[in-house]
């Protein structure tokens, strides 16, 4: 009879401790909703939906936001921007700058988007530029200045074709042949490892003289990201972003490695 007595207690007391949530309870253990930001730090490459165009964009971990439209196909770059932002929850908001191609024209961007952490950041760099993206697990990858050095050829904003020439300490000479120019508008400066020590680097250089090279750009010098990716089936792709400080002229590139 004692023993009937005491397994009916031990069973009230253990459907009282379940009814009052702290027995198999999610919230009470830790096992409930993830909350939080997502986190927009990342290599993105996909496709503007608004346009006919390859992405290329890059996140720092302090939100600092490089894209740039380009299409291979048709060997032009179309234009770059930079910005910074903030996440709440999924929702990517900022502001920053775009920058046309062969022009001195740059208009505020407004960037807004939704991020899902190292998987998609779809959204619109402003004037309705719609993206799509996914994330480029090589972010996360060692960095290796060697992995740049070398020859790479491509299109510059400019609109003119491009010779980079890469050192494996990271300097760096390039070549773009404006049309209408008697030479070429020379580049010179340096590659070097970013401070977050995620797979990009960071970039200064100068440009040469007036005669060779855009009026915004003579004799400028430009900081911005350049990032090495490697895609199947192809040579490894070279893309460089940068602007003067004041944010009024920038210098953008895709480059094939030869």
């Amino acid at each position: 009879m004692h023993r009937r007595t005491a397994l009916c207690s031990l069973l009230c007391a253990l459907t009282l401790t379940a009814c009052n949530g702290y027995f198999g309870s999610a919230e009470g253990d830790g096992g409930g909703g993830s909350g939080g930001n997502s986190d927009a730090q990342g290599i993105w490459t996909g496709n503007l939906t608004s346009d006919t165009l390859s992405l290329s964009m890059l996140v720092t971990p302090s939100n600092e936001l490089w894209a740039m439209s380009w299409s291979e196909g048709f060997s032009q770059v179309r234009r770059m921007t930079r910005g910074t932002g903030s996440l709440n929850g999924k929702a990517f908001s900022g502001t920053g700058k775009t920058f046309g191609t062969g022009d001195t024209t740059v208009e505020t961007a407004n960037l807004t988007g939704t991020v899902t952490s190292a998987s998609s950041f779809d959204g619109n760099l402003g004037q309705n530029v719609t993206f799509t993206s996914s994330f480029s697990s090589q972010y996360n990858d060692a960095f290796d200045l060697a992995n740049y050095a070398g020859t790479w050829t491509g299109r510059d904003s400019t609109s003119s074709a491009v010779t980079i020439t890469l050192q494996s300490n990271g300097d760096f000479s390039a070549r773009s042949s404006i049309s209408g120019r008697p030479d070429t508008c020379n580049i010179n400066g340096a590659l070097a490892k970013a401070s977050s020590g995620k797979n990009y680097a960071t970039t200064t250089f100068s440009f040469g003289n007036a005669t060779n090279c855009l009026s915004q750009h003579a004799g400028a010098s430009m900081q911005g990201v350049a990032v090495r990716l490697t895609e199947k089936d192809k040579q490894p792709l070279l893309l460089i972003m940068a602007t003067n400080s004041g944010q009024s002229a920038a210098w953008f590139a895709y480059a094939r490695k030869q």
